[in-house]
């Protein structure tokens, strides 16, 4: 076993996060609220390369290439955060290695029990309820689950963007369109300056297949500087011309 490191843990009860503002874990965290994923995988990178040590910079890393369907790019992490000594982390901590170990059982195994449990032990924790909604998304696939993880959020975050873009996926995933749209509405009402806000409508109106709106919405993605957007923008002018 390797001793923890003395970076902030799983969550940070009673410490100011703004102390840990400018630190890599924090602003990998604040990237994939707002689903930007190569900064979040880019600023966990590097506090894993800090801080070997880092119990949940592993674990995240672990969650997060589990939920890609990137097991082996998961397995070093799980690895090195079961080699910490479980004697330093705290109980949500302890939650998550229990995760991990079911995963490094069986990389395609369900978490959903260990989610639970962090959010029963952190009911009015944020972050808690945050990695349960991603993990009954991708990893568990329960779309329902994480809808009603990611309502749970809002109760607690009111008015966060990449909540309301998360929700409106699971209602996607659930056929529930109208729910979906009013989701993703509320998404572009309070972050119309987030390319992932246009985008998400984008992808809204390809799935209703409005292709004509969904072209307008990837295209505003793809001005304000979301690359991927510009492809998108081109495959529904594509489904216009077919339909």
């Amino acid at each position: 076993m390797t001793t923890r490191s003395k970076q902030p843990n799983f969550v940070l009860i009673g410490t100011p996060e703004s102390n840990f503002q400018g630190r890599p874990y924090v602003k990998a965290l604040q990237a994939a609220e707002h689903a930007d994923i190569p900064t979040f995988f880019e600023k966990l990178q590097a506090a894993v390369q800090a801080d070997a040590n880092f119990f949940m910079a592993h674990a995240y890393m672990a969650l997060a290439q589990t939920s890609f369907g990137q097991y082996e790019n998961a397995v070093p992490h799980i690895k090195s955060a079961l080699a910490i000594d479980a004697d330093g982390l705290n109980k949500g901590e302890h939650i998550i290695r229990q995760a991990l170990q079911t995963l490094e059982k069986n990389p395609k195994a369900d978490i959903a029990e260990s989610m639970a449990s962090l959010t029963e032990a952190y009911p009015k924790t944020a972050q808690a309820y945050e990695l349960a909604a991603v993990s009954a998304s991708w990893i568990s696939k329960d779309a329902q689950t994480a809808a009603e993880y990611n309502l749970r959020l809002l109760e607690l975050r009111p008015g966060h963007g990449g909540t309301y873009n998360a929700l409106g996926y699971s209602y996607m995933a659930l056929g529930q369109m109208e729910k979906a749209k009013d989701a993703f509405d509320k998404y572009l009402e309070v972050s119309p300056d987030e390319p992932n806000a246009w985008d998400s409508m984008g992808e809204y109106y390809m799935v209703a297949k409005d292709y004509a709106k969904s072209a307008e919405y990837y295209d505003k993605a793809a001005e304000m500087g979301m690359e991927l957007a510009k492809e998108r923008a081109e495959k529904a002018r594509a489904a216009v011309t077919k339909n």
